[in-house]
């Protein structure tokens, strides 16, 4: 069998819950542990499913120590097509790669910041081709239900909530830091 190397897997360095946790697992398992996927609520037109397990796929080929020829196969086929890849496309190569990584796991954060069709579809797609895989979601608790239901799976859910005194704290930080980059920008009434 024809394999493909690799070469590296690139963080986020996003200060957000979910990477302390990536960084944690990635320090605890190593970088072949699976993806992590960041749902933007300003680009919500962008995010498709399509292209969030493309994103995930390509996380998981990258961390992999070869690409199975079958998935090669598959990725000339789609750039023969003149369609693109389908989710189909990528639930296929999923479902070669995810065995071949034992433990792994799947980060998403920020899940309520897409819009709930989409985010709907994605968790269609992560019960049904993500059945071995740990998978971890951040979102806002409202989401909590719907995430449930799509899911088919009571959550172990932890609500994190900030208080008034951390708030105030990154506050008085940020609003320090603005009036020593430009004294203009910031003065003391603004303050």
């Amino acid at each position: 069998m024809e394999c493909l190397v690799p070469e590296r897997l690139l963080l986020g360095t996003s200060a957000s819950f979910s990477s302390v946790v990536i960084n944690d697992l990635v320090t605890r398992y190593g970088k072949a542990i699976g993806a992590y996927i960041y749902c933007d609520y300003r680009d919500q037109m962008s995010q498709i499913v399509v292209g969030m397990l493309g994103c995930v796929l390509r996380q998981l080929l990258i961390s992999s120590s070869c690409i199975p020829e079958t998935i090669i196969t598959v990725l000339e086929s789609i750039l023969k097509s003149a369609q693109g890849a389908e989710i189909g496309d990528i639930s296929e190569m999923l479902k070669v790669i995810l065995p071949q990584l034992g433990r792994s796991f799947l980060c998403v954060d920020a899940l309520d910041g897409l819009e709930s069709r989409t985010r709907f579809t994605l968790l269609k797609a992560l019960r049904t081709e993500f059945g071995t895989v740990r998978i971890f979601l951040t979102g806002r608790p409202h989401i909590e239900p719907e995430v449930n239901e799509a899911l088919q799976i009571q959550l172990d859910a932890m609500h994190i909530a900030a208080k008034e005194v951390d708030i105030r704290g990154c506050l008085i930080h940020k609003i320090g830091k603005d009036m020593n980059l430009n004294r203009d920008d910031m003065n003391e009434q603004l303050r």
